[in-house]
């Protein structure tokens, strides 16, 4: 699941970056995997039907603001509309991204652990885990932070 779930946001995040910059697509991103993920939705195909778009709007707005939520939202129709689309979890799709922020929290911060799970919905031994994984990462890289920003990066030269 779990490489497939990055691979959906990495790609939906990259589509979206060359509307609105990679910072901002990937916090559009993060919230609609925040909202809407384990669930399939509709993606309109046109901006001016059914709530399904309405939805989507908001969620991105909330993240973005409307002028960079309705660029995310046009890119996301053009590429995936007409059709029910899989949103992965947050701390599926977002698991190295989580997993420093909770480890910088926790260590730099002095945020408890418990605080952190209870925060990102998550039990204390995935909070741990992830802990765990964030230190590893921030000590020994593996990939870059945000491979799927490095991936935008390499494709448009």
């Amino acid at each position: 699941m779990g490489k497939r779930d990055s691979s959906l946001a990495e790609d939906m995040i990259i589509l979206c970056s060359t509307a609105v910059g990679s910072e901002t697509a990937q916090k559009g991103i993060r919230a609609l995997c925040r909202y809407f993920g384990g669930q399939l939705i509709y993606v309109p195909s046109r901006n001016d039907v059914g709530q399904s778009a309405e939805k989507i709007r908001c969620v991105l707005s909330d993240a973005v603001g409307d002028k960079s939520a309705a660029l995310i939202l046009e890119k996301l129709m053009l590429r995936f509309g007409a059709l029910q689309v899989y949103i992965p979890l947050e701390r599926c799709a977002f698991r190295k991204i989580i997993a420093l922020e909770i480890y910088e929290r926790n260590f730099n911060n002095d945020v408890p652990i418990n605080d952190l799970a209870r925060e990102y919905n998550i039990s204390f031994n995935l909070a741990y885990t992830l802990w765990r994984e964030g230190q590893r990462e921030k000590y020994h890289k593996t990939l870059p932070y945000l491979p799927f920003l490095e991936l935008q990066y390499n494709n448009s030269n």
